[in-house]
């Protein structure tokens, strides 16, 4: 069971090298830290996130780039 000081000490280490996630358990959860990019990135670096596609309309497109936009826009690229 992760107390403060566990998660302090995941904080620490993700300081130290922010490129690799790090990982702790809360209680009955398996918690993943990791830095986020700041989200200044434009729309082509957006769509380029989002992975590849084919055939989706104008509308499907908008629609998977608002729900990056509310999964914190670093999430991993929805499956096609």
């Amino acid at each position: 069971m992760a107390t403060q000081p566990a998660l302090d000490q995941a904080l620490r280490e993700l300081k130290r090298d922010p490129s690799r996630p790090v990982r702790v358990r809360v209680d009955s959860l398996d918690v993943e830290l990791r830095v986020v990019a700041h989200s200044s990135a434009g729309l082509g670096s957006r769509i380029a996130a989002l992975g590849p596609w084919e055939g989706e309309t104008e509308a499907e497109l908008v629609e998977r780039l608002r729900q990056a936009r509310v999964a914190g826009g670093s999430a991993a690229a929805p499956e096609l």
